[in-house]
């Protein structure tokens, strides 16, 4: 039996984030895991002309990832809970997000990046 072709999702996609100097790096197919392993080097500068094309070429089916942060102008919120009354709360705070995605386990919401750093909020309850 043939294996299924996969989409050159990748190739297709990762051009016209480029051009807007969006730093996207290549994911295992239908994965969230970075094929490399310095990716975070993008989180402040865009994706160098050379790295670009050898992944265009070398990966065109990977999946695609954006790194997050002052080059792409974009962080994401993750709510980790199921508990609607205490999302109800969270959100009830922040500002309206223009892309939300939920999951099994909770919510995650994009914002502008404004430079504030990483933190994470954990409680026993």
């Amino acid at each position: 039996m043939r294996e299924r072709e996969r989409t050159p999702l990748f190739a297709l996609v990762a051009p016209s984030y480029y051009a807007k100097n969006l730093p996207v790096i290549p994911l295992y197919p239908r994965e969230k895991k970075p094929i490399p392993l310095d990716w975070s080097r993008y989180y402040d500068h865009p994706v160098e002309l050379e790295q670009q094309k050898e992944w265009l070429e070398g990966i065109p089916d990977a999946n695609i990832g954006l790194v997050l942060g002052p080059q792409s102008g974009v962080v994401m919120l993750d709510i980790d809970t199921t508990d609607a009354n205490l999302t109800k709360v969270i959100t009830s705070v922040l500002p309206i997000s223009p892309w939300v995605r939920i999951g099994a386990k909770g919510m995650v919401m994009a914002f502008r990046f404004n430079g504030l750093k990483t933190f994470l909020i954990v409680t026993g309850k």
